[in-house]
């Protein structure tokens, strides 16, 4: 029987570049976890000190990404992703969730999928009673239960965050202003925050592109403006591309703005004009649903990418993937930051350098030199490889066809030392083999 002592950490994440923007923090350190936190962050920890190692040079290392609106009631509406693989399985340790369901069906969203979620899940609950589940999800005032609303609100206390109100459809042509107002008076009373959504590609009406002037004024510091960069009809931009003066206002009050991807909401265009004015989104989001997984939207780290292509720099993009984030859903304190004590979760992520095609919910398309993909994800300590679902390449973008073979974003590179824990991978798999997930080939 060996009298060597227990190294003092469950894992050590050695060499990587600790890239940790909510405190300040960007170099070269080693990780330490321990019970499913993190134990300590310094340089030179070394591998010898945890039972478990992770090589990461050449990697970053941060702590565990936030999507703060995706759609994952997988089963239970028909665009439902299923939340660990637009979550765990793709860097991203808490999603929240952006109205998928309604007062009618949220029982068996918080049952089915978020009990049952290796991701952290928090959510919207739609004002709609059936959420999603059906389109267009509202009428009229008859497809809204106020009461039930804040009852369900108050059942799950901490894990609704907000209502969800979409400023579209027939409920928004029927009762213009009034549909958002419902929205705001249940968050109100519930006391949580309300999430609107503009911009309605379906809709060339009038009244859309005036509603998102007539609701911005009802919106107080906190509540979340969601699709900024959207170039429907409803976006933020006047006629001459100058952002609506209630935009202005909004932004002054401290309405959070999110970009949330989504198949039919970002246009570069629109963001690069609202970068021009200093409008700037808060957070980065996915909007992510089982569509968009297959098609433009992908992953949280492809739409970083998109990101790092329209000129944010890599901790701006970390920043409002992380930190901001989690200050918005309220966790700052434990979720966001690599900051010792805290819950483990960390992602490793591989960036590339080439030239990549990314592509906007209008199929316009700019280039990016810059990629990032999951490696690693470590979730309250738990070990986590990428699993793209059915489409492999859900992480990766397009490379560019100019002759020039891109570089491979593999995990092989990444060394262990250990035994992985019961039921956790060693590397991501692939049909190219253990350890590979080759990009397109060029």
């Amino acid at each position: 029987m060996s009298d060597a002592p227990r190294p003092a950490y469950d894992l050590v994440i050695t060499g990587g570049r600790v890239l940790d923007p909510g405190r300040g923090v960007d170099g070269v350190m080693d990780v330490a976890v321990r019970d499913g936190r993190i134990a300590h962050v310094a340089p030179d920890i070394g591998a010898a000190a945890g039972v478990r190692s992770v090589d990461a040079r050449g990697r970053i290392v941060t702590p565990g990404l936030i999507d703060v609106h995706a759609h994952i009631y997988h089963m239970g509406i028909e665009n439902g992703l299923d939340p660990d693989l637009a979550g765990v399985r793709s860097g991203v340790t808490t999603l929240v969730d952006g109205g998928s369901a309604g007062s009618a069906n949220y029982e068996g969203f918080s049952s089915h999928v978020i009990a049952r979620a290796a991701t952290r899940v928090l959510a919207n609950i739609h004002i709609a009673r059936a959420g999603l589940a059906f389109m267009p999800e509202a009428r009229d005032a008859s497809d809204i239960d106020h009461n039930a609303t804040v009852e369900a609100i108050a059942r799950h206390r901490g894990e609704i965050i907000g209502v969800k109100v979409r400023a579209l459809g027939p409920a928004a042509r029927t009762l213009g202003v009034a549909y958002i107002e419902k929205a705001v008076a249940a968050a109100r009373e519930a006391g949580v925050r309300v999430m609107v959504h503009i911009g309605d590609p379906a809709d060339r009406a009038p009244e859309t592109a005036n509603l998102t002037r007539a609701l911005l004024p009802l919106l107080e510091p906190d509540d979340i403006l969601t699709h900024l960069f959207t170039g429907a009809p409803g976006k933020a931009l006047d006629t001459l591309g100058r952002a609506v003066p209630e935009l202005v206002e909004a932004k002054d009050r401290g309405v959070v703005f999110d970009p949330a991807h989504g198949r039919f909401n970002l246009s570069f265009e629109v963001a690069k004009r609202m970068m021009d004015q200093d409008i700037i989104p808060y957070t980065i989001s996915t909007d992510i649903t089982r569509q968009g997984h297959a098609g433009r939207v992908r992953s949280m780290t492809h739409i970083m990418g998109k990101f790092l292509a329209l000129g944010y720099a890599l901790p701006d993009v970390i920043r409002m993937s992380t930190y901001n984030p989690a200050r918005l859903v309220g966790r700052q304190d434990d979720l966001g930051t690599l900051a010792e004590g805290t819950t483990a979760d960390i992602a490793i992520l591989e960036e590339a350098t080439g030239e990549w095609d990314y592509e906007d919910a209008e199929a316009v398309t700019i280039q990016g030199q810059k990629a990032l993909r999951p490696v690693l994800t470590l979730k309250d300590g738990v070990q986590f490889s990428p699993d793209y679902g059915p489409f492999l390449l859900a992480a990766e973008p397009h490379a560019l066809g100019r002759g020039v073979r891109q570089p491979c974003l593999s995990a092989r590179s990444l060394v262990w030392r250990g035994t992985p824990r019961p039921g956790a991978e060693r590397w991501p798999t692939s049909p190219a083999g253990e350890g590979t997930s080759p990009l397109h080939p060029l």
